[in-house]
This record gives C-alpha cells, structure tokens and sequence, in this order.
C-alpha cells in the first residue's frame, strides 16, 4: 500500500488539475457564449442568401459565369478549418477522420486553419497551399477574404476542380459534427431542388445583366459562406473545449475522492498497527 505522504502528494496534484480545469472550463464557456451568439446570428442571412444563389445557378447557364463552370482538372482543394490549440475532446480526431473520407483517392492539397490543420497536413505530406494560424476570437468578414480570395483565384486558374469548406458545424453545445461542403463550382449538381421547384420552367430576367449580377453576388456567396464557416468552427472548438475541461473536472473530483479514501484506510492501518505494537510492548514490559 502506498505511503500516507505518496497519496497526499497525489491528492494535492489532483486538487491543482481540478483548479485548472475549471477555470478554462469557465473562461471556455464565456468565450463559447460569444461564439455562439455570432454563429447563431448571422447563420439565416447565409443560408438565405445560400438559397437565393443556388436557385438562380439551377435556372441559370453555367456558361453564363466562370464561377458556375465545370473545368477538366482532377484536383480537389480543401480549405481544413481546425483548432490553434489543444484539450477540445475528439474535435480535430474527428475532423481529420472526415477529411480522410473526403479526399481519399484524391489527388488533393489544403489550405489550413489552425496549427492542428497543418500538423495534420505536415504529418501525411498533403501540399499545403496556404496556411492561417492565429484565428481572432471575435471574427470579422474581413478575415475571411484572403482565404476566399485564394480559393476563387485557384478554381478560375484551372488548377483545381473542386472547392471544399470542411470544418466541425456548430448543432449544439454537445455536439459538433464534420462538415465537408462544396463551395466551387456552383452547379446545379449539388443542389437539392425544393419540392416547388421541381418541373418547374422558371426563367430569371437580369437587370442590368446576368454577368454583372453573377459577377458581385457569387463572389460574395463565397465569402459569406467562408465567414459563416468560420463563425461554426469557432463556436464549435469552445463548446468542445468546455465540455471536455468539465470531464476532466469532474474525473479530478473523482480521483481526489477514491484518494482520499484510500488515504483514510492507510492511516487507519498505520495507526492501528502502532497501537498493537505499544499494545505488545507494553505486555512484553509487564511480564
């Protein structure tokens, strides 16, 4: 059985893990409220905005803009959005998981965010087009015009065929689950029509002309988008983080508990047993 000063030392170190984890457990929750709150808010207005731009790409020509177009390139871009740091769960286990799904016989390359993104990357020999580290905890739209800007550059240069977005979406505190997402080319093949809109022959007349239109809007669907996903991966890592620095908390509390049982018996041994030894000594004296 371990020394009475070994398991007071155990119980010490886990008091002191249980203190830290709570307080990133709390400074997680503030910063997780935040992110909600952003995701949450600015999610309709993307999805509306999403919706109005699929519906016109499927009564659209493709041919109308370059954005809209298939081109012969068999290579995939994802842009892997993950953690700068650490201690969120299984969130990047997961996500990398998915990754490996997306691309697998793929001839593919990244643009990564978040330090774990390109350890990743780096790790598996995947080229690594770009790279963004240092995520801001309140983000802006601005923040994500470089990506986006690269990711267009790329699919209008011919060198890629396909745009993905993949990161872990924002459902609830609790859960958070992978993401991959076409972004480009926007093509009526990746839309799911609504129930009203299927058969339906609707022709779309542009003012002043469906390439000035396209030109503005479907840029902007593809910031808009990047920034909402972002928003999701953002709200995502400090959920996880909270929930995994409350686990860890709660297992402390435990340990600290079963120590300090383990402790009380080991004291309760050691007294017991200089009692039988005075005890003995006492009726060896008198004899």
């Amino acid at each position: 059985m371990p020394s009475s000063r070994l398991i007071k030392r155990r119980i010490k170190s886990a008091k002191n893990i249980s203190q830290i984890t709570k307080a990133m457990e709390m400074v997680s929750a503030s910063k997780m409220k935040r992110a909600q709150d952003q995701a949450l808010s600015s999610r309709p207005y993307t999805r509306k905005l999403m919706e109005m731009l699929r519906t016109i790409a499927l009564h659209t020509d493709p041919s109308t803009h370059p954005l809209l177009k298939l081109n012969d390139s068999q290579k995939v871009l994802v842009v892997l959005i993950s953690t700068d740091r650490g201690l969120a769960g299984g969130l990047n286990t997961n996500l990398f998981k998915s990754s490996e799904e997306l691309i697998k016989g793929r001839d593919v390359a990244f643009i990564v965010f978040g330090k774990k993104a390109r350890e990743y990357a780096m790790k598996m020999g995947y080229t690594i087009v770009a790279e963004f580290t240092g995520m801001s905890e309140k983000l802006r739209f601005e923040d994500a015009l470089p990506v986006a800007d690269i990711m267009m550059k790329s699919f209008l240069s011919g060198e890629y065929g396909e745009v993905y977005l993949l990161h872990m979406q924002f459902v609830t505190t609790l859960s958070q689950k992978p993401l991959p997402e076409r972004v480009l080319p926007l093509s009526a093949q990746d839309i799911e029509q609504p129930a009203e809109l299927i058969g339906s022959k609707t022709e779309y007349v542009f003012e002043p002309s469906p390439k000035d239109i396209l030109d503005h809007l479907l840029p902007y669907y593809v910031e808009i988008e990047t920034y909402q996903t972002m928003l999701d991966a953002k709200a995502s890592e400090h959920s996880a983080r909270m929930v995994a620095m409350k686990n860890a908390s709660d297992n402390a509390k435990e340990v600290v508990s079963e120590l300090q049982l383990i402790y009380n018996k080991t004291r309760q041994a050691n007294i017991t047993r200089e009692l039988i030894e005075i005890t003995t000594s006492s009726l060896t004296l008198a004899q």
